[in-house]
């Protein structure tokens, strides 16, 4: 019946609403097109936007790389400099990449500015709502008040025995590895190694890390697991692999929650007991930073007859869960990441290694442990050593944050005003910045030179951002560079490594680096909480004669 349709209201509604939807999307697309048209940036397409060029640089690299190498290659791809934007509507949001920190320097914006809604999505599932890499502002500044005396380069200094110690460790089991020849995960061995110095310096756990850490740490491990899987589509939008991933997600969460809470009142209790509120001039561990005014008033309470209150409120509960979980997580992998990269790239380099050894030699004597363990400050004389850590921290930068623009916030770049607001997710990509050939020369060799002496070729600090920049910096960078010495002092001088099954590639996959045709695909560095190493970083080792 020819006017059937038209005598159907349900019918007619469907249409009109479907028809409408239609041109609500085409309108949306439309603005999302128009506002990135004439910004910097690679060629950009009314229809596809930027998403097909982000989809050919992808495919040039391993599966799950970390997001920065892809913009540094869009950057040498296409010539960009300073500033570019991605438009990737709808499938993400859009991106502002910065490789000049110039530009937020200058610009009339707070600093650092407050990160970015996507900052709290990727992290959620692993540590947890509202963790210390979401905060901004007066909460962040707090935050970073309250530990700092636990992550002082005093505070760095106490804790060399407690690397030391866990420098033995390793090397009982690279003995092992030597006489049997087998093949190892030099990252699961980092792994091990920095956390047991991490947990003594957030939770004052001597013996933590080999009993209840060990469980601890494998469930956290686990989490970043599952959440860096999420970046397959195949995973992240199929309710059939969802459902189990979540449910497996929550009852790791539970039982990592537990573990925690458990050490959390145990030591609430031995505090409130002995009447120690915890110093800032001298602080044992972060946990009793943060639970130092819990514990004044508990003890004041005590004083008057009272019970003092253990317990703490749900709330507080959970904001010390999300702060823990990240500081032990977060805490571990910056340092494990740089070491494993740090064994990979002198596995190749005899020259640089010999000259490491010398140095050691020189300024350490024969007994390079007694000596730093006497006076840690000769760590500091080891001008070579120190070179060499930041040539890889250059090499392989952990990642970069995001960040959001208040509204109106542009920055001034070739005589125009760019816009970082608009919901823009805004990074300064320290990976590409590290990888500007303008920046630093012969940006693909491992150079420690670069760094010493007359021979300095590198820009400046502005341009060096290993631990982050634009007015916020990773608390932890101090720790993280006394790892770095301790543990090359005490292993590079007695062990040889070597890559096991690495397949160079014939021609480098890409244009900012050519490092895979020495190393294959494990020199691109892999989405985890950060960049970290792909495939665990497979390794033999020999000692030395």
């Amino acid at each position: 019946m020819p006017n059937s349709a038209i005598r159907s209201p349900g019918l007619v509604l469907a249409i009109i609403s479907s028809v409408s939807l239609f041109a609500l999307i085409l309108y949306r697309g439309y603005r999302a097109r128009r506002y990135y048209r004439d910004l910097p940036g690679p060629p950009h397409s009314w229809l596809w936007g930027h998403i097909s060029i982000f989809r050919d640089i992808t495919r040039l690299m391993p599966p799950n790389s970390m997001p920065q190498l892809r913009y540094t290659e869009i950057a040498h791809q296409y010539n960009l400099h300073g500033i570019f934007y991605l438009d990737l509507w709808p499938i993400g949001p859009g991106l502002v990449i910065i490789t000049d920190p110039k530009l937020i320097e200058q610009a009339a914006v707070p600093r650092p500015l407050v990160p970015h809604p996507m900052t709290n999505t990727f992290m959620a599932s692993m540590v947890g709502e509202n963790s210390i890499p979401t905060k901004g502002g007066t909460e962040w500044r707090k935050l970073h008040n309250l530990m700092s005396p636990a992550f002082s380069n005093a505070y760095a200094r106490g804790l060399v025995g407690v690397m030391v110690d866990a420098s033995r460790i390793l090397r009982s089991k690279l003995d092992e590895f030597s006489v049997t020849g087998q093949v190892f995960s030099m990252e699961d061995m980092m792994i091990k190694l920095v956390f047991r110095i991490v947990s003594r310096q957030i939770l004052n756990a001597g013996s933590y890390a080999q009993e209840q850490g060990r469980q601890d740490l494998a469930n956290m491990r686990e989490l970043v697991d599952l959440a860096q899987e999420e970046s397959d589509p195949r995973i992240a939008y199929n309710l059939l692999v969802q459902i189990p991933r979540r449910l497996r997600r929550y009852f790791v969460r539970r039982k990592l929650e537990t573990s925690i809470l458990g050490f959390v009142y145990k030591r609430l209790k031995v505090l409130v007991r002995k009447e120690i509120v915890p110093s800032r001039q001298n602080p044992t561990s972060i946990l009793d930073l943060m639970l130092r005014e819990h514990v004044e008033s508990a003890i004041k309470e005590k004083k008057k007859g009272r019970n003092g209150v253990l317990k703490l409120s749900g709330v507080e509960e959970k904001q010390l869960l999300s702060y823990l979980r990240i500081l032990l997580l977060g805490g571990h992998t910056t340092s494990t990441n740089t070491l494993t990269y740090l064994f990979m790239l002198l596995s190749q380099e005899p020259q640089i290694v010999d000259k490491i050894r010398q140095e050691h030699a020189q300024q350490l004597g024969s007994d390079p442990q007694t000596t730093i363990l006497d006076n840690p400050d000769m760590l500091f004389k080891l001008t070579y050593t120190e070179a060499v850590i930041k040539e890889v921290l250059r090499l392989y930068p952990v990642g970069s944050s995001l960040r959001l623009g208040p509204p109106g916030a542009t920055v001034c770049h070739q005589g125009r005003h760019l816009p970082i607001d608009n919901s823009l997710v805004v990074m300064t990509n320290a990976h590409g910045i590290h990888y500007d050939p303008s920046l630093y020369s012969r940006h693909t060799t491992f150079q420690p030179e670069r760094w010493l002496g007359q021979n300095k070729t590198h820009p400046g600090p502005r341009y060096f951002r290993p631990f982050g920049g634009d007015g916020r910096w990773c608390p932890g960078q101090n720790i993280a560079m006394y790892i770095l010495r301790v543990v090359l002092v005490m292993i590079i001088g007695d062990y040889t490594f070597e890559c096991a099954d690495i397949k160079p590639n014939l021609m480098a996959r890409t244009l900012h680096t050519d490092i895979d045709m020495a190393f294959g695909d494990i020199a691109f560095q892999e989405l985890g909480l950060e960049g970290k190493p792909r495939d665990g970083m497979m390794m033999t080792v020999r000692k030395r004669a």
